[in-house]
């Protein structure tokens, strides 16, 4: 009996300090955002290449991305010295967070499907966002949120120069580009359980991570 009791308290404990709720009414508050502007997209064109078609960045997509980052930061561990002491029970608990983490920025993404027209396909969306939250995980992991989240939100751009500067470099990219057919379902399943194994391994945070923070202050 005691070592439920123990067990439960454990879980709480990490709970309130990854800041949850906070994560949950940051959810509520990105959701409303990107439904009002869910038909909008960001025309990205340094007008170099003559060939190349503007890269649509759809606002949704976009917001998604963010959310990922910004869920990230919330649920980093605060308290990565006790952390590291626990259990199966912490490393569950990191994974479970870990993949709320990467599925939650779904909800924005999709939240006005309905809304548009009915020949515009938006399965490719969906995959787009578990492949940047998987990578956003992942980064959080092994070199700590403040720095992981920069490279996605840095990579996530670079991806849509990439697509505007060079027209045949869609088919190597690791997102599908707007107006996609098909969802690149592969680079969102590797970095998915990648990300997911990387939380169980570290608990969440990995040592150098960690340090990282504690030095520069984060």
């Amino acid at each position: 009996m005691r070592t439920g009791q123990q067990a439960m308290t454990t879980v709480r404990l990490v709970l309130l300090a990854r800041r949850v709720p906070l994560l949950l009414a940051l959810l509520v508050a990105v959701t409303g955002v990107s439904y009002t502007f869910y038909r909008t997209a960001i025309n990205v064109d340094l007008g170099v290449n003559p060939f190349a078609q503007p890269h649509k960045i759809p606002t949704p997509e976009l917001i998604a991305v963010v959310t990922g980052v910004l869920a990230s930061a919330v649920l980093r561990p605060r308290c990565w010295e006790w952390e590291r002491l626990g259990g199966i029970r912490v490393r569950v608990l990191a994974v479970v967070l870990a993949a709320a983490a990467i599925a939650l920025p779904v909800l924005p993404a999709l939240v006005g499907e309905h809304t548009m027209p009915t020949d515009v396909e938006l399965g490719w969306i969906l995959p787009n966002t578990l492949t940047m939250g998987g990578f956003t995980l992942l980064l959080s992991a092994l070199v700590g949120p403040p720095l992981g989240g920069a490279v996605s939100i840095t990579g996530y751009f670079a991806l849509a120069l990439t697509d505007n500067l060079f027209t045949d470099a869609e088919p190597y990219l690791p997102l599908a580009v707007y107006p996609a057919q098909h969802g690149k379902w592969l680079p969102a399943l590797c970095l998915v359980s990648t990300a997911l194994v990387a939380h169980f391994v570290t608990r969440g945070l990995s040592s150098w991570a960690y340090r990282l923070e504690s030095n520069s202050g984060t």
